[in-house]
């Protein structure tokens, strides 16, 4: 019992003397300091809500509607019933050429549903159907970047001058929205739209294409020339595969892996839209040198072929694509309104591929979207530059 009390009357006054010694010695040099726990919440907190990525909804409602992409929305009667003479007038024409693809389409989807295969594996059966029945003239590219500049402008909001000595809502000077970022002008959300890279991309072959032009008195490098101007990017890609005008894209996307239908339209809203770029790119080349060259004739209205006579208006620009979810496979029709910057994406029908019917249904479809391809589209596109390169030798 002494012993014990003669050990708490050495430790007492030792540990008394440490507690009074402890906040000299965390303030040593060298001494490991924690931040006060008020501190350390508030920056983990800051971490834990830094913002995410945005969800295939955000970026539909955000950046695509910013980019005048719409999909889904109430369609024009007119613009559908052009697509649809202009594209499916021979879908139903007695001839089962395509019977062997959708036989092999049936089986394959009906293999890769048992062995829950992802989107490569259904990228590939779809390619191999197009591959079987593509005419010539035509070339097919699977899952390659496309150059950003095709994509359609993002409409971003525009920086305010925050200051109290300033109007409210009063824009910036060119000088700082061009220069360096003002401190004291807070953050402003940019939208931008993903580059494309779909998974299948259909387009004009270059080598026959040229060929074509060539024909038509058309130098034979005259694409690769427009391009390399950056006069007209007709060839999407960052690096260039000799594919021009693309009119049918392929998103994939497998339910088994994760993917959805929603995420394959998203994708195949932007590829579309770009497609459209290139077309009204082109038009837009024909239509400054009509003007220029209306100028130099000081015909004061360059759009009419003769008084009292206007021009009738440009056809709409047309491309199609298809998106996937495993089995399932819809068919896109995107338009572009002549003189509108708007892009619109609307649903021509919807197939399950492990049905036999429906396949043959979308194999019949597909074909007659790679004929207009290949017969009215290729010769439109043909037309357009051969006038347009009268027009430049002309001048």
């Amino acid at each position: 019992m002494a012993l014990i009390l003669f050990a708490l009357f050495v430790s007492v006054p030792f540990f008394c003397c440490l507690a009074a010694l402890l906040p000299w010695l965390l303030w040593l040099p060298g001494a490991p300091r924690l931040p006060p726990s008020s501190t350390r919440s508030s920056s983990q907190r800051s971490r834990s809500s830094s913002p995410s990525r945005l969800s295939e909804t955000q970026y539909r409602n955000g950046p695509l509607k910013r980019a005048k992409i719409y999909i889904d929305e109430e369609s024009p009667t007119d613009i559908v019933d052009y697509a649809i003479n202009r594209a499916f007038h021979s879908l139903h024409d007695n001839d089962d050429s395509p019977l062997p693809a959708s036989e092999k389409l049936w089986s394959k989807s009906k293999e890769l549903v048992r062995n829950s295969s992802g989107e490569a594996e259904w990228t590939q059966a779809l390619y191999a159907v197009i591959d079987d029945i593509r005419p010539t003239g035509l070339k097919v590219v699977i899952n390659r970047d496309w150059n950003e500049d095709v994509k359609p402008p993002v409409n971003n909001p525009l920086p305010m001058i925050p200051h109290k000595r300033n109007q409210p809502g009063q824009l910036l000077p060119e000088t700082l929205r061009e220069g360096t970022p003002d401190p004291a002008v807070p953050a402003i959300p940019l939208f931008k739209l993903k580059n494309p890279r779909p998974d299948i991309c259909i387009g004009l072959s270059d080598d026959s294409l040229a060929r074509a032009l060539e024909d038509l008195g058309v130098p034979q490098f005259f694409l690769q020339d427009l391009q390399l101007a950056s006069t007209l990017i007709s060839d999407p890609h960052t690096t260039p595969l000799e594919l021009r005008f693309p009119f049918l894209i392929v998103e994939a996307k497998s339910g088994a892996t994760g993917g959805n239908l929603y995420q394959a339209q998203n994708q195949a809203a932007v590829s579309g839209a770009s497609a459209l770029q290139i077309l009204q790119s082109l038009a837009d080349l024909q239509a400054a040198q009509r003007l220029d060259e209306g100028s130099r004739n000081s015909n004061p209205n360059p759009t009419e072929s003769a008084p009292g006579l206007p021009r009738a208006p440009p056809p709409p620009n047309i491309v199609f694509s298809i998106t996937m979810e495993g089995p399932i496979h819809e068919l896109w029709l995107h338009f572009q309104k002549p003189r509108e910057k708007t892009f619109s994406m609307v649903c021509l029908g919807s197939w399950r591929t492990t049905l036999r019917d429906s396949s043959r249904d979308l194999v019949r479809h597909l074909r007659a979207v790679l004929r207009w391809g290949s017969g009215e589209f290729r010769e439109g596109i043909i037309n357009t530059l051969r006038a347009y390169n009268e027009m430049l030798t002309s001048a």
